[in-house]
């Protein structure tokens, strides 16, 4: 059986040459805009290098753009889950919180995540079982001990309820951190939990392409996570991740 390291290689060259794309500008193009949403040419354009780089694994993928086979959720079998450009608003305003994320896992399992911050020329690598690396050097997140010294990273995607009793129950669990920050790209988010800068990441609604690649980054850190389908559509869940398991409740 192919040991899911031996991706590592093709996931991280892959990563790189999306950033590389999308640090030159690609296509700034809107093709589609939202009350809560946007959506760009380069969101096709990086997805579609992803998935040619990525065919030499002969893995199948579930991109956010071009789709995918969402029974692969629930079968024992390698797969990549891609988001090439997260944060497209971001991107498109010219937000430095944006990034290329490449997760590789099987069935419900995230088994290595590659989360590329190509603003920043930050690359993130978790593979389970092994650790997690920054810059290729490993890193050891310095996650704190106590929630009320913690920082909650969290945020509102496209299909999160707005209303004032879901705002209600949200402030009711975020509120048990020291801080609470929101930077518009979950797989960044998730890799600042992974470094150890932040301590637990939450939202409501996220989907799988957002999150793979942090949760391999946080699982191979130690670190803990909670998925419950949102019942939204497929592959969309509610999310705790976390430095402790009992904060993820």
């Amino acid at each position: 059986m192919t040991s899911p390291a031996s991706f590592k290689d093709i996931a991280l060259a892959t990563a790189h040459e999306a950033g590389k794309l999308l640090a030159r500008g690609a296509q700034m193009k809107v093709n589609a805009s939202t009350d809560d949403d946007v959506k760009m040419q380069a969101d096709v354009d990086s997805e579609t290098l992803v998935r040619e780089r990525l065919k030499s694994t002969g893995l199948p993928i579930i991109g956010e753009e071009l789709g995918g086979d969402a029974t692969l959720f629930d079968r024992d079998e390698l797969y990549w889950v891609v988001d090439p450009l997260d944060g497209t608003y971001n991107y498109l305003r010219g937000q430095p919180c944006t990034c290329v994320s490449l997760g590789l896992m099987r069935g419900q399992e995230p088994v290595l995540g590659v989360i590329y911050n190509f603003t920043a020329d930050k690359t993130y690598l978790g593979i389970v079982g092994e650790g997690t690396y920054i810059n290729g050097k490993r890193h050891t997140p310095a996650w704190v001990s106590d929630i009320k010294d913690a920082c909650i990273m969290t945020g509102f995607p496209a299909l999160a309820d707005k209303s004032a009793p879901a705002m209600a129950i949200f402030m009711g669990q975020v509120s048990r951190y020291k801080k609470i920050r929101m930077i518009g790209s979950a797989a960044l988010a998730l890799a600042y939990v992974g470094e150890g800068v932040a301590d637990t990441y939450y939202e409501s609604g996220t989907n799988l392409w957002d999150v793979a690649a942090g949760l391999a980054i946080i699982k191979a850190a130690g670190g803990h996570y909670r998925l419950v389908p949102s019942g939204k559509r497929p592959l969309n869940y509610d999310l705790w991740a976390s430095a402790k398991e009992e904060w993820t409740r």
